[in-house]
């Protein structure tokens, strides 16, 4: 089985569609244990390279972004949205060409086992504003840069 990625699915209980916006609990966090995402995608099944299983969701954690940021990309988003009645699919590439400052946000979630996810909520789309400004609390963008120097130190060490 090649893998699958899907942009429009229900599971458990809720309509997951690319970029829209959706709130649940991790069980297997590091920074965030209840994340806010934009959905990108659902990956499943074997990378016939490397024979690794694939059992997530891919999107943008919105608390990683810086806040000025963050408003800057609400703003777009949602106007995009708007723009294209909600027919939008939020990809990697669209990541890469329209929106680069948010790479550092992209995260991937397990689905497999179950309870790695718990309670997801779908944000209606005239409530997300809402939730991302809610959010404003919660930045873990400087862990992220914290993180990325401390890989970078240890990398440099190794090539000396």
């Amino acid at each position: 089985m090649a893998l699958n990625i899907t942009t429009n699915f229900r599971w458990k209980g809720v309509l997951w569609k690319s970029g829209y916006a959706y709130k649940f609990h991790y069980t297997s966090w590091i920074h965030d244990p209840d994340p806010l995402i934009i959905l990108m995608y659902k990956i499943t099944g074997i990378n016939q390279s490397t024979g690794h299983q694939w059992r997530l969701i891919q999107g943008i954690n919105l608390n990683y972004i810086p806040r000025k940021d963050r408003k800057r990309f609400a703003s777009t988003w949602i106007t995009t949205l708007e723009n294209n009645r909600g027919n939008v699919q939020f990809t990697w590439d669209i990541v890469k060409r329209k929106y680069p400052y948010l790479k550092g946000a992209v995260r991937r979630y397990l689905v497999k086992p179950d309870y790695y996810i718990k309670k997801p909520v779908s944000i209606p789309f005239e409530n997300m504003e809402k939730a991302i400004i809610s959010s404003w609390s919660k930045d873990f963008s400087k862990k992220l840069a914290h993180s990325l120097v401390k890989k970078f130190r240890k990398a440099t060490k190794r090539k000396k």
